[in-house]
């Protein structure tokens, strides 16, 4: 399909690199869908317990896993009900406020993931370390951002 696309002469450069971004993402999305499948957790879920784990051991609220969740459509309140029952998280009243309640990552979802770190070494192997230099990841990054960021883009 892409190769279709790329010698149509009215595609500019800039709306190849959208295709290819896409192309990219799908793919990516399904080797790390197929890698978590066999843990039983959704890409959403995995965003939600590496969010969480980045704070570790601080908790974190609702709306601050909200505000940091990459995915945005998500309902986030009926993911974390669905960690909390594999034993991936945990819920408590926080101790000072008791209106919110504090979202903890177990023993068991961090032994989890190690274990899917693991796995995606295997899935992936070193190929973006041995083939895509730190100037080039910095770059893409930087690309990515700017695109994300824009202002001007209509929400």
């Amino acid at each position: 399909m892409s190769s279709i696309i790329n010698k149509d002469p009215t595609i500019t450069k800039q709306q190849r690199m959208v295709i290819d971004i896409i192309h990219t993402a799908n793919w990516l999305d399904e080797k790390i869908s197929i890698v978590l499948k066999a843990y039983g957790i959704t890409h959403p879920q995995f965003n939600i317990l590496k969010i969480v784990k980045a704070t570790n051991p601080e908790p974190l609220s609702v709306k601050e896993i909200k505000d940091n969740i990459m995915f945005s459509n998500s309902d986030v309140t009926r993911l974390i009900d669905r960690l909390v029952a594999k034993e991936l998280l945990c819920r408590q009243t926080c101790p000072i406020n008791r209106r919110k309640v504090d979202i903890r990552i177990t023993k068991k979802a961090t032994a989890v993931l190690n274990k899917i770190t693991k796995d995606f070494e295997i899935e992936f192997g070193c190929f973006f370390e041995s083939e895509i230099s730190d100037e080039e990841a910095l770059r893409t990054s930087g690309i990515l951002r700017l695109i994300r960021n824009n202002k001007f883009i209509n929400n």
